[in-house]
Parts: C-alpha cells; structure tokens; sequence
C-alpha cells in the first residue's frame, strides 16, 4: 500500500519544458546562492497500518503484515543557520498519506490507519557528511515536518548550514515561470539539480497551494525574479480516495512554511516529549 506511493507520486509528475536563455541564468544564479541549503535527509522509520473500525480478520491481517521498518531519504531545506530544517511530511512520514483513507477491498470498504516512529534521522550534506538530526514538529495540514541537527553532536563540529531566507519570498501567479532547486540521488554522487516549470494551477481554500511539477518533495521553489515562492510538499485529501490512493504535489507558499518554521525553532524533539508523556499516563492510571 504504501510502496505505491512513490509510484502515483511519480505518475503525477509532469514533464518540464525547456527552459529560455533567462530561465538558465537565473536559475544557475540561485543554485550558485542556494545549492548548499538544500540537503538529503536519510530516515528510519516503522509504519504500522490498521483498520480505523471493524473488518474481516483477513483484512486485519494482511495489515499488520506490512508493519516493517525500513530507511529512506527525501529532500530537506535548511530555513536557519542554526540547523532548522524543513522537509516534506508525505516524503518521511509515510503513514500520513494513508492514515483516514478510505479504500475497496475484495470484502469491502475499510478505513485505513497508520502511524509511523521516526527513530533515527541523519542530515546528508553537501560534501556527504552524515550529522544526526531529531524531528522536532509535525504539520499534517500543512503537510511539514521539521528536522533540528544536533549541534551538540560529535558530527556537527565544524558544520555549517546555509539557510534560505523564508523572508526573501513573493506569491505567485497562473504560468509565472518557476525554478526548484533540488540534490540528486547517492548513484549521481548527490550533486544539484535544477528544474525549470510553471505555475500550472492555484488552490485558495482551505488555503493556498500552488501546483508545480517538480522533481521531487521537501525542496525549494523559487519564481524566475529569484524570490522563494516556497516548499514543495504532498498534499493529501482526507475524504478517502475510495481507490488508490494518489497524493497531489503542490508548493506550500513561503509565508506558510515560515509562520510554522518560527514555532519548530524552540520545539523539542518529538521523541523527548512522548518519553515525557508516558510516566504522567502511568500515574493516571
């Protein structure tokens, strides 16, 4: 269920179009200014997945069957020189697109639940360096997670991370010629990647997205003028596709990703406070 994820993700994807003499130059501009900002974040994880509600025990079954932990990586932005990092949730948390859908099955229509523990985080940097990270906030209506490097690490010593400036951003419009700025895989020794799209569609409500094909989720996407019009991230409805289940791409818009990025930048890893959750629930009891 959740490996054909990747799969619809990749069939939502469009085909960019050449770019113009202008278009390269910007955005040759803005990887000579940006490329070190954006990073590759390798993540452990367990996803487990459950029936929201009753259903046949086969059904049940061949769910908990898919309980595996597993690592991945996606693409994350640095948005603070301090080693606050912004990414994709759908891309590291894959339960959040699967969790609340609603799907056929040969007995029946089930509701599907899932969750997933980050266990380890390491930052992959531009010279390949691997720094460990903890998860710090999650937005599942915005469709964020944010990732803080441990700066007391032995692995951070001597590292710095240059940020992009959420601030530096403008709103775009229908076919205003964009730029994503992203890091290719480990086999193409992940070295910057640029490319070049458009604006193809604008959501208002419940609030604003812009649809962007890109490469990938978790990068930076900026307007040709060189300004961040924002972070690209998966976008989920929560109604139950009744199918298969197929996440949109679209762009979050800068000022979004920074109203929530100022709250993650005092958060606690996610992990410390269940730790600190757990013996208030005992006493409770």
């Amino acid at each position: 269920m959740i490996r054909n994820l990747t799969l619809a993700l990749a069939a939502t994807t469009a085909l960019a179009s050449a770019a113009n003499p202008e278009m390269k130059e910007a955005a040759k501009k803005l990887s000579a200014a940006h490329a070190e900002a954006v990073v590759w974040l390798s993540v452990l994880s367990k996803t487990s997945m459950s029936v929201d509600g009753d259903a046949p025990a086969q059904v049940k079954q061949a769910l908990a069957g898919q309980d595996r932990e597993e690592k991945s990586e996606v693409i994350g932005t640095v948005v603070d020189a301090s080693g606050l990092i912004v990414t994709a949730l759908g891309g590291m948390d894959k339960s959040s697109m699967v969790d609340g859908q609603t799907v056929n099955t040969p007995m029946g229509e089930i509701k599907l639940k899932a969750t997933s523990e980050i266990k380890e985080v390491k930052i992959i940097t531009a010279d390949g360096s691997e720094v460990p990270g903890d998860l710090v906030l999650k937005d599942e209506d915005l469709g964020l997670a944010f990732i803080k490097v441990r700066t007391e690490s032995e692995e951070a010593k001597g590292v710095e991370f240059k940020a992009i400036d959420l601030a530096d951003s403008a709103k775009g419009d229908l076919l205003d010629d964009c730029i994503a700025l992203g890091r290719m895989d480990e086999a193409m020794n992940r070295e910057t990647s640029l490319w070049t799209s458009e604006i193809v569609g604008i959501t208002s409500k419940p609030r604003a997205f812009y649809r962007v094909p890109t490469d990938s989720v978790g990068c930076p996407v900026f307007l040709s003028n060189g300004k961040l019009l924002g972070i690209s991230v998966l976008r989920q409805g929560k109604g139950g596709s009744r199918g298969q289940i197929q996440p949109s791409q679209v762009v979050l818009p800068a000022a979004d990703v920074a109203k929530t990025a100022a709250q993650a930048k005092d958060a606690k890893p996610v992990a410390a406070k269940k730790e600190a959750e757990a013996p208030a629930k005992e006493d409770e009891k």
